[in-house]
């Protein structure tokens, strides 16, 4: 159920003479009015630009600034550890430990990256040229050149 607001005074609607009904015989045809139609013309805006010499910096400008100001410096890269074979044909293995599977072998000399702990017992290494990975008693390797 609706409640109409209360009103402190009355509202009256008054019926303008235009707005009145017109009062037709039975027998005649109710026609309404035609309405009345306002010609309009079409417009279609044209956008006209002109170079304009300015002191501002131009947006390309301002947003490479921007970006050169947030964009972080890349990390640097880790120091690559290169360590030496001293052993005469030394193992290399899956694991770290005997117990694991040759996957080949390097001779004394061979550089190789250390990609593990370097003062663990076993080192995960990279055999330089070939990409080979694997493990490796740490007792079979020198920081020093024994070549050289």
């Amino acid at each position: 159920m609706a409640f109409a607001p209360e009103l402190d005074e009355p509202v009256f609607t008054e019926v303008t003479p235009e707005a009145a009904p017109a009062v037709v015989a039975a027998d005649q045809p109710v026609t309404a009015p035609a309405p009345e139609v306002t010609p309009v013309a079409v417009v279609t805006p044209v956008v006209i630009m002109t170079p304009v010499a300015s002191a501002e910096p131009a947006v390309a400008e301002v947003v490479a600034e921007v970006v050169a100001e947030t964009t972080p410096e890349p990390a640097p890269e880790p120091e690559r550890i290169i360590w030496y074979v001293t052993g005469s044909r030394v193992n290399v293995r899956e694991g770290p430990s005997t117990d694991y599977t040759v996957l080949g072998k390097v001779l004394y000399g061979d550089a190789a990256e250390i990609i593990s702990d370097p003062d663990a017992e076993w080192v995960k290494i990279r055999i330089e040229g070939d990409g080979v990975e694997g493990y490796i008693a740490k007792r079979f390797m020198t920081d020093v050149d024994p070549l050289g």
